[in-house]
């Protein structure tokens, strides 16, 4: 767990230490301690550039030849309309462009000349996907080239910790080795039904608790945070559980999980597919899909400042037909 300060204390606690094994009615529980970070992990960082295919890799469209005309000639990449040139007709893509004080070519004065001309001939080429040297084959018109690579499920992966103190990116394969290797503090338990105890509930400010479960050859990632929320009436904390799987979207929608808090005949509980490292949770909160309750809801099953959440997550093809995204409360009384 890591507890994310608005301005840093003067004294950091010590990084926490985390214990797992347990049983609690058969079920393996872990134990996640709550620490406040006082560094920030140098994560080493995998560049994923982008990749210009050659002839026939992908662009069965446009040729090669003409591809090469619309190469940015300082980041290499496929320049989008629109198109500004130098007066000897040099190009240079937006995103370069602001950074320069010559043109890059002919060290003339920064292209400023839009070529209409040429952005009606981009109107007919279809342009590869930037991530297509990691897997991509599509090819896009240029006012669909951008949403797609902001979705793709190629582009490099980030860090799937909350927070933002770790700014790693790589591929897929290497998240595991990243999380094991930089984030150790994080333990990760086998099995489908498990316990994820989130010690210290009633710590103030914004705060993470994170855990892994692997069960079905899959890794996923259980998070719990609580935020603060302010409205003119009230200030208020709202905590939101999500399962996250280290996978894609296609590879998630093959999973349900189910997430549980019972105490004292109450209980209260979320079903939903898990969500893809590439969405994050951020998203997932966003969009309302988690587990979400208030300090007074977490106070009816806490126990000593100390809160249990039942995870199960099961295969789509064994979880009986039902609505894909479903919550429910339950309040039990003699």
């Amino acid at each position: 767990m890591t507890q994310r300060m608005p301005s840093p204390p003067s004294v950091m606690p010590s990084v926490p230490t985390v214990t797992s094994g347990s049983s609690q009615q058969g079920k393996t529980v872990g134990r996640i301690q709550g620490s406040v970070p006082g560094v920030v992990h140098n994560a080493p960082q995998v560049t994923v550039s982008p990749h210009i295919p050659s002839a026939g890799a992908g662009t069965e469209d446009s040729s090669a030849e003409v591809l090469a005309v619309f190469e940015c000639p300082v980041c290499l990449e496929y320049m989008l309309p629109p198109y500004m040139q130098c007066s000897s007709g040099h190009l240079v893509c937006s995103n370069c462009r602001p950074k320069l004080q010559c043109c890059p070519t002919c060290r003339g004065p920064t292209p400023s000349v839009r070529n209409l001309g040429l952005e009606k001939i981009a109107n007919t080429v279809r342009f590869p996907c930037k991530f297509s040297n990691s897997g991509c084959n599509d090819n896009f018109h240029h006012i669909e080239k951008v949403d797609h690579e902001e979705t793709c499920e190629f582009r490099p992966y980030s860090c799937p910790c909350p927070g933002a103190s770790c700014k790693w990116q790589g591929a897929l394969c290497d998240v595991m080795d990243h999380l094991k290797k930089v984030h150790k503090s994080i333990t990760t338990l086998q099995g489908e039904d498990i316990v994820f105890l989130a010690t210290d509930i009633n710590l103030p400010g914004a705060v993470d608790w994170v855990m892994m479960q692997s069960c079905f050859d899959y890794n996923f990632m259980l998070v719990l945070e609580k935020q603060e929320k302010y409205d003119p009436a009230q200030s208020t904390q709202m905590f939101y559980a999500v399962v996250q799987l280290i996978g894609s979207k296609k590879e998630a929608e093959n999973f349900v999980y189910r997430l549980e808090l019972s105490a004292n005949r109450r209980r209260m509980s979320w079903e939903a597919t898990p969500r893809s490292i590439h969405e994050g949770v951020a998203f997932a909160i966003q969009q309302s899909d988690c587990l979400a309750f208030d300090t007074n809801a977490a106070q009816l099953f806490a126990e000593n400042g100390n809160l249990g959440i039942n995870v199960t997550i099961s295969r789509i093809d064994a979880v009986p037909r039902r609505h894909p995204n479903e919550m429910e409360a339950e309040l039990e009384f003699d």
